[in-house]
């Protein structure tokens, strides 16, 4: 059923339309904090969590796109549960006030994704079986060993990175421990450990989207097909809650974004307004 946000209706219409909109003010953030941090490189922070936003906000106009069509209420489900892990990534990572912690949960993130590509590619190419062409089997072994070289340069890059900084020094024991498991989610570095990490229902909360963050775990129904994500929806108003979940999500990163990035980049012109305002 559709449950009416009045200040949503007064300034906006619809929540698809609020949704759209905070969007774009994100976007116009983005585009203008680029041109202050245009470097995409792993040891630039700064620039590195405006493409981990861009990201996010590619995804929220997907959604949007599959939740105006009124017809899959599951994938519309499962990308809100896409977004609020991604923008629970930003707010445990790049949301961080200390920098010297901000700067090892970065490099951490990185190594934790860059190692599970090694895992996956480590028992490839296999041995040639005659079942596609030679010289496709042939580039495709250069393009995996590539790949292999890319993301070993990149484990080691972070692993010194994080041995260069001063943290390191002053919880080497702990720091270790931590590099070993690539745990970027650890709670306190005393606790190094996997078992003491955030879980990811405890970082939704650390959002405080208005106690709304257990929502995001019940997404998972949709994400791993469970018994509720085959119940068939007819009423089209059904469609405002995950929506109205992501408008939270992406209002989280516009904060987020006007904090961090709006002391370098300037007021807004009226050309960046005017891309922003509702066309009625």
């Amino acid at each position: 059923m559709k449950i009416p946000i009045p200040e949503v209706e007064e300034r906006f219409g619809t929540i698809d339309q609020a949704l759209a909109n905070i969007i774009s003010c994100c976007n116009v953030i983005i585009d203008k904090a680029k041109q202050v941090c245009p470097s995409t490189t792993v040891n630039n922070v700064p620039s590195y969590a405006l493409e981990v936003c861009r990201k996010i906000l590619v995804q929220a106009t997907t959604l949007l796109k599959v939740a105006n069509e009124r017809e899959d209420y599951n994938t519309t489900c499962s990308l809100v549960r896409m977004l609020a892990d991604n923008v629970s990534i930003i707010r445990l990572i790049y949301a961080e006030t200390n920098t010297e912690e901000k700067i090892l949960r970065h490099l951490l993130y990185v190594m934790d994704g860059v190692s599970t590509r090694i895992e996956y590619l480590k028992d490839y190419p296999k041995e040639y079986d005659g079942k596609i062409p030679r010289e496709t089997y042939e580039a495709l072994c250069v393009q995996v060993q590539e790949a292999k070289n890319n993301a070993l340069g990149c484990v080691d890059f972070c692993t010194n990175a994080i041995k260069a900084r001063p943290l390191y020094f002053a919880h080497q024991l702990s720091i270790d421990e931590i590099v070993k498991c690539r745990n970027w989610k650890y709670k306190t570095i005393d606790k190094p450990k996997k078992k003491d990490a955030y879980t990811w229902n405890e970082m939704y909360q650390l959002l405080d989207v208005k106690d709304k963050g257990y929502m995001f775990s019940y997404f998972s129904q949709y994400v791993h097909g469970l018994s509720i994500s085959n119940i068939a929806l007819n009423d089209m108003d059904d469609f405002e809650t995950p929506l109205a979940f992501a408008f939270s999500l992406v209002g989280w990163v516009f904060n987020f974004l006007r904090k961090e990035y709006e002391p370098y980049i300037g007021a807004y012109t009226m050309e960046d307004v005017l891309k922003i305002v509702p066309q009625r």
